[in-house]
């Protein structure tokens, strides 16, 4: 089972699929002589993307017991709410065994780089949402204190 956790906010049902994206900043140069080398550098930040479905009836056969399931427009305003704020949100997805047993878990801070909403009729009264959040690093900064 999945549990997807933005902040405080459970969604009502796990994306089927998510992509998890990891950007490498390698360069690659052409030395004099006309061979190439790649330059290694740090990874870039992760990226991570999937879509949602927000089911309008709390007795939708898709819904796990237990989970507090509230009308589409609660979940859009939570997100528009969020990408006004600019601020970083934790994202946290358990993973764990029908039995109860956990696997792994995922937690990490991600801004809201963007979401598209999809209102089709063969939805019904559903909306799906399509989220792009990538990896928040929180800025470090340190004082100088000293004599110059």
């Amino acid at each position: 089972m999945y549990h997807y956790f933005i902040g405080e906010l459970e969604l009502p049902l796990a994306p089927e699929k998510y992509t998890l994206r990891l950007r490498q900043n390698n360069q690659l140069v052409q030395l004099a002589d006309g061979t190439e080398m790649n330059l290694l550098r740090p990874a870039g930040l992760r990226e991570i993307s999937f879509e949602l479905l927000l089911p309008y009836f709390e007795d939708s056969p898709l819904l796990r017991n237990g989970v507090r399931v509230y009308k589409p427009i609660y979940y859009l305003n939570r997100l528009a709410e969020w990408a006004a704020s600019g601020e970083a949100r934790r994202l946290i997805i358990y993973r764990s065994l029908p039995n109860g047993e956990e696997i792994f878990n995922t937690s990490m801070l991600v801004s809201l780089e963007d979401y598209q909403v999809l209102e089709a009729a063969d939805l019904c009264f559903d909306v799906r949402v399509a989220l792009r959040l990538l990896e928040y690093v929180e800025k470090v900064c340190q004082k100088y204190v000293g004599n110059l």
